[in-house]
């Protein structure tokens, strides 16, 4: 992919999702190159939460237990390309439930581009924080919105569902089990703080 259609893509992505989707979809990358852009991705994402906190420190008094993540890319992007390949196996296995008959191939591609569109907003953020502190906070909003609206639309492609307030319904109940799930076991390994007596 040359980099104007890296930008046609993106400028799709954001003014038709379903479409960008399908067009993504019809690429017909091996499933190599999708691997390969999920590594990509996750590691570019972690060298930059990295930059940004040599960038901008937060002091020792204030840091919160997860922001030692941030500290260490390599376990950042480690535990990014795990919740991205769940991520993945949820769209497919929890829309397949639905009646929805997309492949898990291509909800990996959709999930790796949306960590892409991320990318670039996270960039922004960055840069923001440099020259307008102040509107850094509000692309962190945008982000949360955008991963929520694409993930929706990219569902509806995948899918070929018609209605977006019951994916984004469906959405929000496997969210809500996975956050569930997820405090269980962070409990069980200790990563939860403990509860004042």
């Amino acid at each position: 992919m040359r980099f104007d259609d890296f930008k046609a893509l993106v400028r799709l992505t954001l003014r038709n999702p379903e479409q960008g989707a399908q067009v993504l979809m019809a690429q017909g990358l091996p499933m190599s190159v999708r691997w390969m852009a999920l590594f990509l991705a996750v590691s570019v994402s972690g060298l930059l939460a990295y930059l940004a906190a040599v960038l901008f420190p937060i002091p020792d008094a204030e840091v919160p237990q997860m922001y030692t993540l941030v500290q260490q890319p390599l376990a950042l992007a480690t535990m990014q390309l795990a919740a991205i390949v769940v991520g993945a196996g949820l769209m497919t296995g929890v829309g397949r439930l639905f009646g929805g008959f997309g492949v898990f191939a291509d909800a990996l591609l959709l999930t790796v581009w949306i960590e892409v569109m991320l990318l670039i907003v996270q960039v922004g953020q960055i840069v923001l924080s440099l020259v307008m502190p102040a509107f850094a906070s509000l692309l962190g909003i945008l982000a949360i919105a955008m991963f929520l609206w694409l993930t929706v639309h990219f569902t509806k492609a995948l899918h070929g569902f018609a209605s977006g307030p019951k994916v984004l319904l469906g959405l929000f109940a496997t969210l809500l089990a996975m956050g569930f799930v997820m405090s269980f076991f962070a409990a069980s390994f200790g990563l939860l703080p403990e509860m004042p007596q």
